[in-house]
């Protein structure tokens, strides 16, 4: 996107939300705010600051059906510097999970690119302690990270780092999803 277009478009949201503020916690039929949109595609980072700016409480709207916030939108789509913005402004909305029980951090890893989980874990000091947060069946995001290690060996060096504990509901501990190839991993997409 051209960066005279951009501006136009940013400009153009801040005068829409000046006149209508409540623009920022109207959802669509999927459920979806414009913070969403904005945490989902790349080119936005500035229209996320923006309806922040605007209505900070809009980060802590969810889908009726899936739970899903906008920081598990960006953590998803890999959009750090989205979801470094969202938390540096709503640092409550880690706290938010899904309909699974997901955080921010189970999504970074959802993402399937070692990269982004990297990057939330050295650039979002807030995201680190969600590493030990369990989902409804149990799983941490360690837990889905050995079992996605089978067929994604760049995944294998988070094992080798430390010994990581915890044990799901299964009564499998990371280790044994991951020597034992018990796991599995449920393809989201954030559409």
């Amino acid at each position: 996107m051209k960066m005279n277009n951009l501006l136009s478009i940013i400009v153009t949201a801040i005068k829409l939300l000046e006149k209508e503020k409540k623009l920022t916690k109207t959802t669509d039929e999927n459920d979806w705010s414009p913070l969403h949109y904005a945490a989902f595609y790349f080119w936005s980072l500035r229209i996320v600051k923006v309806l922040l700016e605007c209505d900070a409480s809009a980060a802590y709207i969810a889908e009726t059906e899936k739970k899903r916030a906008t920081l598990h939108i960006a953590a998803i789509r890999g959009r750090v510097k989205a979801m470094k913005e969202l938390v540096s402004r709503c640092p409550a909305c880690c706290e938010l999970v899904d309909n699974r029980g997901w955080n921010a951090l189970h999504y970074a890893m959802a993402s399937k690119d070692s990269k982004v989980f990297v990057q939330c874990l050295e650039n979002i000091p807030l995201l680190v302690r969600l590493g030990t947060k369990k989902d409804e069946k149990g799983n941490t995001p360690f837990h889905l990270i050995a079992a996605l290690a089978h067929e994604q060996k760049q995944w294998k060096h988070f094992l080798d780092e430390k010994e990581i504990y915890g044990i799901n509901k299964r009564k499998l501990s990371v280790k044994d999803i991951y020597f034992g190839d018990f796991g599995e991993i449920e393809v989201i997409n954030p559409l």
